[in-house]
C-alpha cells in the first residue's frame, strides 16, 4: 500500500497533520513513537515526542523513527509546528540525511518547507512567520519558549548546516513558472522555503512540488498537508466507523497548557450546563498523590465523573508564568497520573497541548489513535486504537482555536450517537 509517513515532534501536531490528510478520504492513524504494531492505513502519523529534547537527541530520535516506519513506496512528511517551536533545523536535517541514504546518490533529494496554516492565522512572508498578522517574535507563543533566538526560517536551517532558497509570494503565485523555478532552486539548495498567505498558495506549492520526485521531503504544518493527497493523486473513499461502536459517558477535558487561548476556552466551557471545572495549582500536582491537596482534587474529579458530569481539569497557572521544559513535562506527567485512575469512568477525552496529550495517553496505555473527522481546522476527532474501549478522543494544540472551541468540542461529543453498552460502569452517587 502506498502510504504517507508523517513524523511529528508532538502528539497534537501528529494528530492534526494526519487528519489533514485523512480529510481527503484516506485512512489514517496516529502512533506514539515506535510502540505501534502493523497498522493497515494510508497515512501513518508518528509522534516522536522530540520538541522538548536537545537538538542532537531530537535529530537521532527523528532519524530512528523514519527508519522504523519507512517503506519503499511512501512519501515522507516532516510535520513542523506552525509557530516554529521545537528543533526545526536539526530534525529536518536528520530526515533529509536519512531520506538521501535510502535513495541513489545520483538522485537530488531536497525538502519543500511551507509552515503556513492560514486557517489558524499562521502565514509566511519573506521567509518569516506571522501569527494573526503579528511577527512571531511579538507573540505570546514565541515569548514563552525560552530556547528561541531568531525567527528567520533560513537562520534556523543554517544552524543545522542546511542551505536554503526562498520562493516568495510572487513566485508562488506564478503557476506557469513555479515548477521550473522550484526545479532550478533545488539544484543548489537543501530546502526551499515557501511563502504562503492562503490555502490557494499552499495548494499551488503542493501541486508544483509533486513534480520534484518521490524522494522529496515535505515539511510544514497541517496547512500544507491538506493539499498533499490531491497533489500526489492519492485521495479515495475513506473507511468509516459506525457511531454505535463508540463508548458513551462523561467527557474529561484536560487543559495542561499555559496558553492564554486554551485558558480562555476553558473558562467559557466551565459555564456550560453540567460541566464542573477543577483548577489544580502546580504545587498541588508536584506534591504527589500522597498529599492532602492532591487527594482533594482527585476525590472531586472522581465524584463528578461517577455522577455523569463532564469535567475540566485545568492547570492552575497564571498565563504570564513561564515554566521551563523540565517543569512543563513534570506537570503534564503529574496531571496524567491524577487522571489515569479514572480513565475507565469516562466516555470521551479532550486534551489541549501536545505534551499533555502525550502524557495522558501514555499513562492510560493508549498507543495509537484512529483518525475519524475534524471538529475545526487543526482539531481532529479520533478513537483509541486497540484499547479497552473505543474511546472518542479530541486533541488540540494549546494556541489553536477561537474562544468557543472547547464549547464546540462539548457540543460535538454530546451530539455523537454512542453505544450505552460501551459506557463506563457508574459508581454510587455521593
Amino acid at each position: 500500500m502506498r502510504r504517507i509517513l508523517i513524523i511529528a515532534d508532538d502528539l497534537s501536531g501528529a494528530a492534526d497533520c494526519g487528519m489533514a490528510c485523512a480529510s481527503a478520504g484516506l485512512s489514517a492513524s496516529v502512533v506514539l513513537g515506535d510502540a505501534a504494531g502493523t497498522l493497515d492505513v494510508n497515512v501513518l502519523s508518528v509522534d516522536g515526542d522530540t520538541r522538548r529534547l536537545p537538538p542532537r537527541e531530537a535529530a537521532n530520535e527523528t532519524a530512528k523513527l523514519l527508519r522504523r516506519y519507512r517503506n519503499e513506496e511512501q512519501l515522507v512528511f516532516k510535520k513542523l509546528d506552525s509557530t516554529l517551536r521545537g528543533n526545526i533545523g536539526s530534525e529536518l536535517a536528520a530526515v533529509l540525511e536519512a531520506q538521501r541514504n535510502f535513495h541513489s546518490p545520483s538522485e537530488r533529494i531536497i525538502a519543500i518547507l511551507a509552515p503556513a496554516f492560514p486557517a489558524n492565522g499562521r502565514i509566511t512572508l519573506r521567509g518569516r512567520q506571522y501569527v494573526n498578522d503579528r511577527p512571531l517574535e511579538e507573540t505570546e507563543i514565541w515569548q514563552r519558549d525560552e530556547r528561541r533566538s531568531d525567527s528567520q526560517i533560513s537562520a534556523m536551517l543554517q544552524s543545522a548546516k542546511l542551505t536554503s532558497a526562498l520562493l516568495d509570494l510572487d513566485a508562488v503565485r506564478s503557476p506557469d513558472s513555479l515548477p521550473e523555478t522550484m526545479s532550478k532552486l533545488a539544484e543548489q539548495s537543501d530546502v526551499l522555503i515557501c511563502d504562503a498567505e492562503t490555502g490557494e498558495d499552499l495548494r499551488a506549492i503542493a501541486d508544483a512540488a509533486a513534480a520534484l520526485g518521490p524522494g522529496t521531503v515535505w515539511a510544514g504544518s497541517a496547512g500544507l498537508a491538506y493539499h498533499l493527497p490531491t497533489a500526489i493523486g492519492m485521495g479515495r473513499a475513506s473507511r468509516t466507523i459506525s457511531p454505535q461502536q463508540l463508548a458513551a459517558g462523561p467527557t474529561l477535558f484536560a487543559v495542561g497548557t499555559v496558553s492564554r487561548t486554551s485558558r480562555e476556552q476553558a473558562r467559557l466551557l466551565a459555564s456550560a450546563p453540567n460541566v464542573t471545572s477543577i483548577t489544580i495549582p502546580p504545587d498541588d500536582l508536584l506534591a504527589g498523590n500522597h498529599s492532602l491537596k492532591w487527594q482533594e482534587h482527585e476525590h472531586l474529579l472522581s465524584n463528578v465523573l461517577e455522577n455523569g458530569g463532564d469535567v475540566v481539569a485545568l492547570l492552575g497557572m497564571e498565563t504570564e508564568a513561564k515554566i521551563d521544559v523540565t517543569q512543563s513535562r513534570l506537570l503534564a506527567e503529574a496531571l496524567a497520573r491524577m487522571i489515569v485512575p479514572h480513565s475507565q469512568k469516562i466516555g470521551a477525552l479532550v486534551v489541549t497541548g501536545g505534551e499533555t496529550a502525550r502524557c495522558v495517553m501514555q499513562a492510560c496505555g493508549i498507543a495509537a489513535l484512529r483518525l475519524v473527522a475534524e471538529v475545526e481546522p487543526g482539531l481532529p476527532f479520533a478513537v483509541a486504537e486497540n484499547w479497552s474501549r473505543p474511546l472518542p478522543i479530541l486533541t488540540k494544540a494549546g494556541d489553536f482555536g477561537t474562544p468557543q472551541t472547547l464549547l464546540h468540542c462539548l457540543e460535538f461529543l454530546r451530539n455523537l450517537d454512542r453505544n450505552p453498552e460501551a459506557a463506563p460502569q457508574q459508581g454510587r452517587k455521593v
